[in-house]
């Protein structure tokens, strides 16, 4: 009995562990997207807009945005990952036939579930029941 108790603090401590450090990874890189996009709105927003600029910067986005998801796929619901693929790739295109307003939107459409998804794997005792 004693052997078990202490293989299973063991197992959960490891768990508590690897749990930290993929919110850690989780919760830097999507912050880090996010500011790319809160970026590249600022940029599309000013009045006189650089166009190979802002497509050069979405489409860093679009390429940091596939790199993280590769490793966020192991343990993030695919899901919740298509979407923030599909509205950065939304926002690629606006920004290439320059129709800023609607590259705007998608841009806070992507914040919005990426906020989400760092929400929705947070351990938090919200997210336990």
């Amino acid at each position: 009995m004693y052997k078990e108790t202490i293989i299973s603090i063991v197992i959960i401590i490891v768990i508590l562990i690897l749990d930290y450090f993929t919110q850690n990874y989780t919760e830097n890189r999507l912050n880090e997207l996010m500011g790319k996009l809160e970026s590249l709105k600022n940029d599309i927003t000013v009045e006189e807009v650089e166009k190979d600029s802002v497509i050069e910067k979405s489409k860093e986005i679009d390429e940091y945005s596939k790199e993280i998801h590769k490793k966020l796929a192991y343990y993030i619901e695919h899901d919740e990952l298509e979407k923030v693929e599909t509205d950065i790739t939304s926002v690629k295109s606006f920004v290439e036939l320059e129709d800023y307003e609607m590259a705007a939107n998608e841009i806070d459409k992507s914040i919005f579930v990426i906020q989400h998804i760092n929400d929705k794997y947070k351990l938090s005792i919200e997210n336990i029941f």
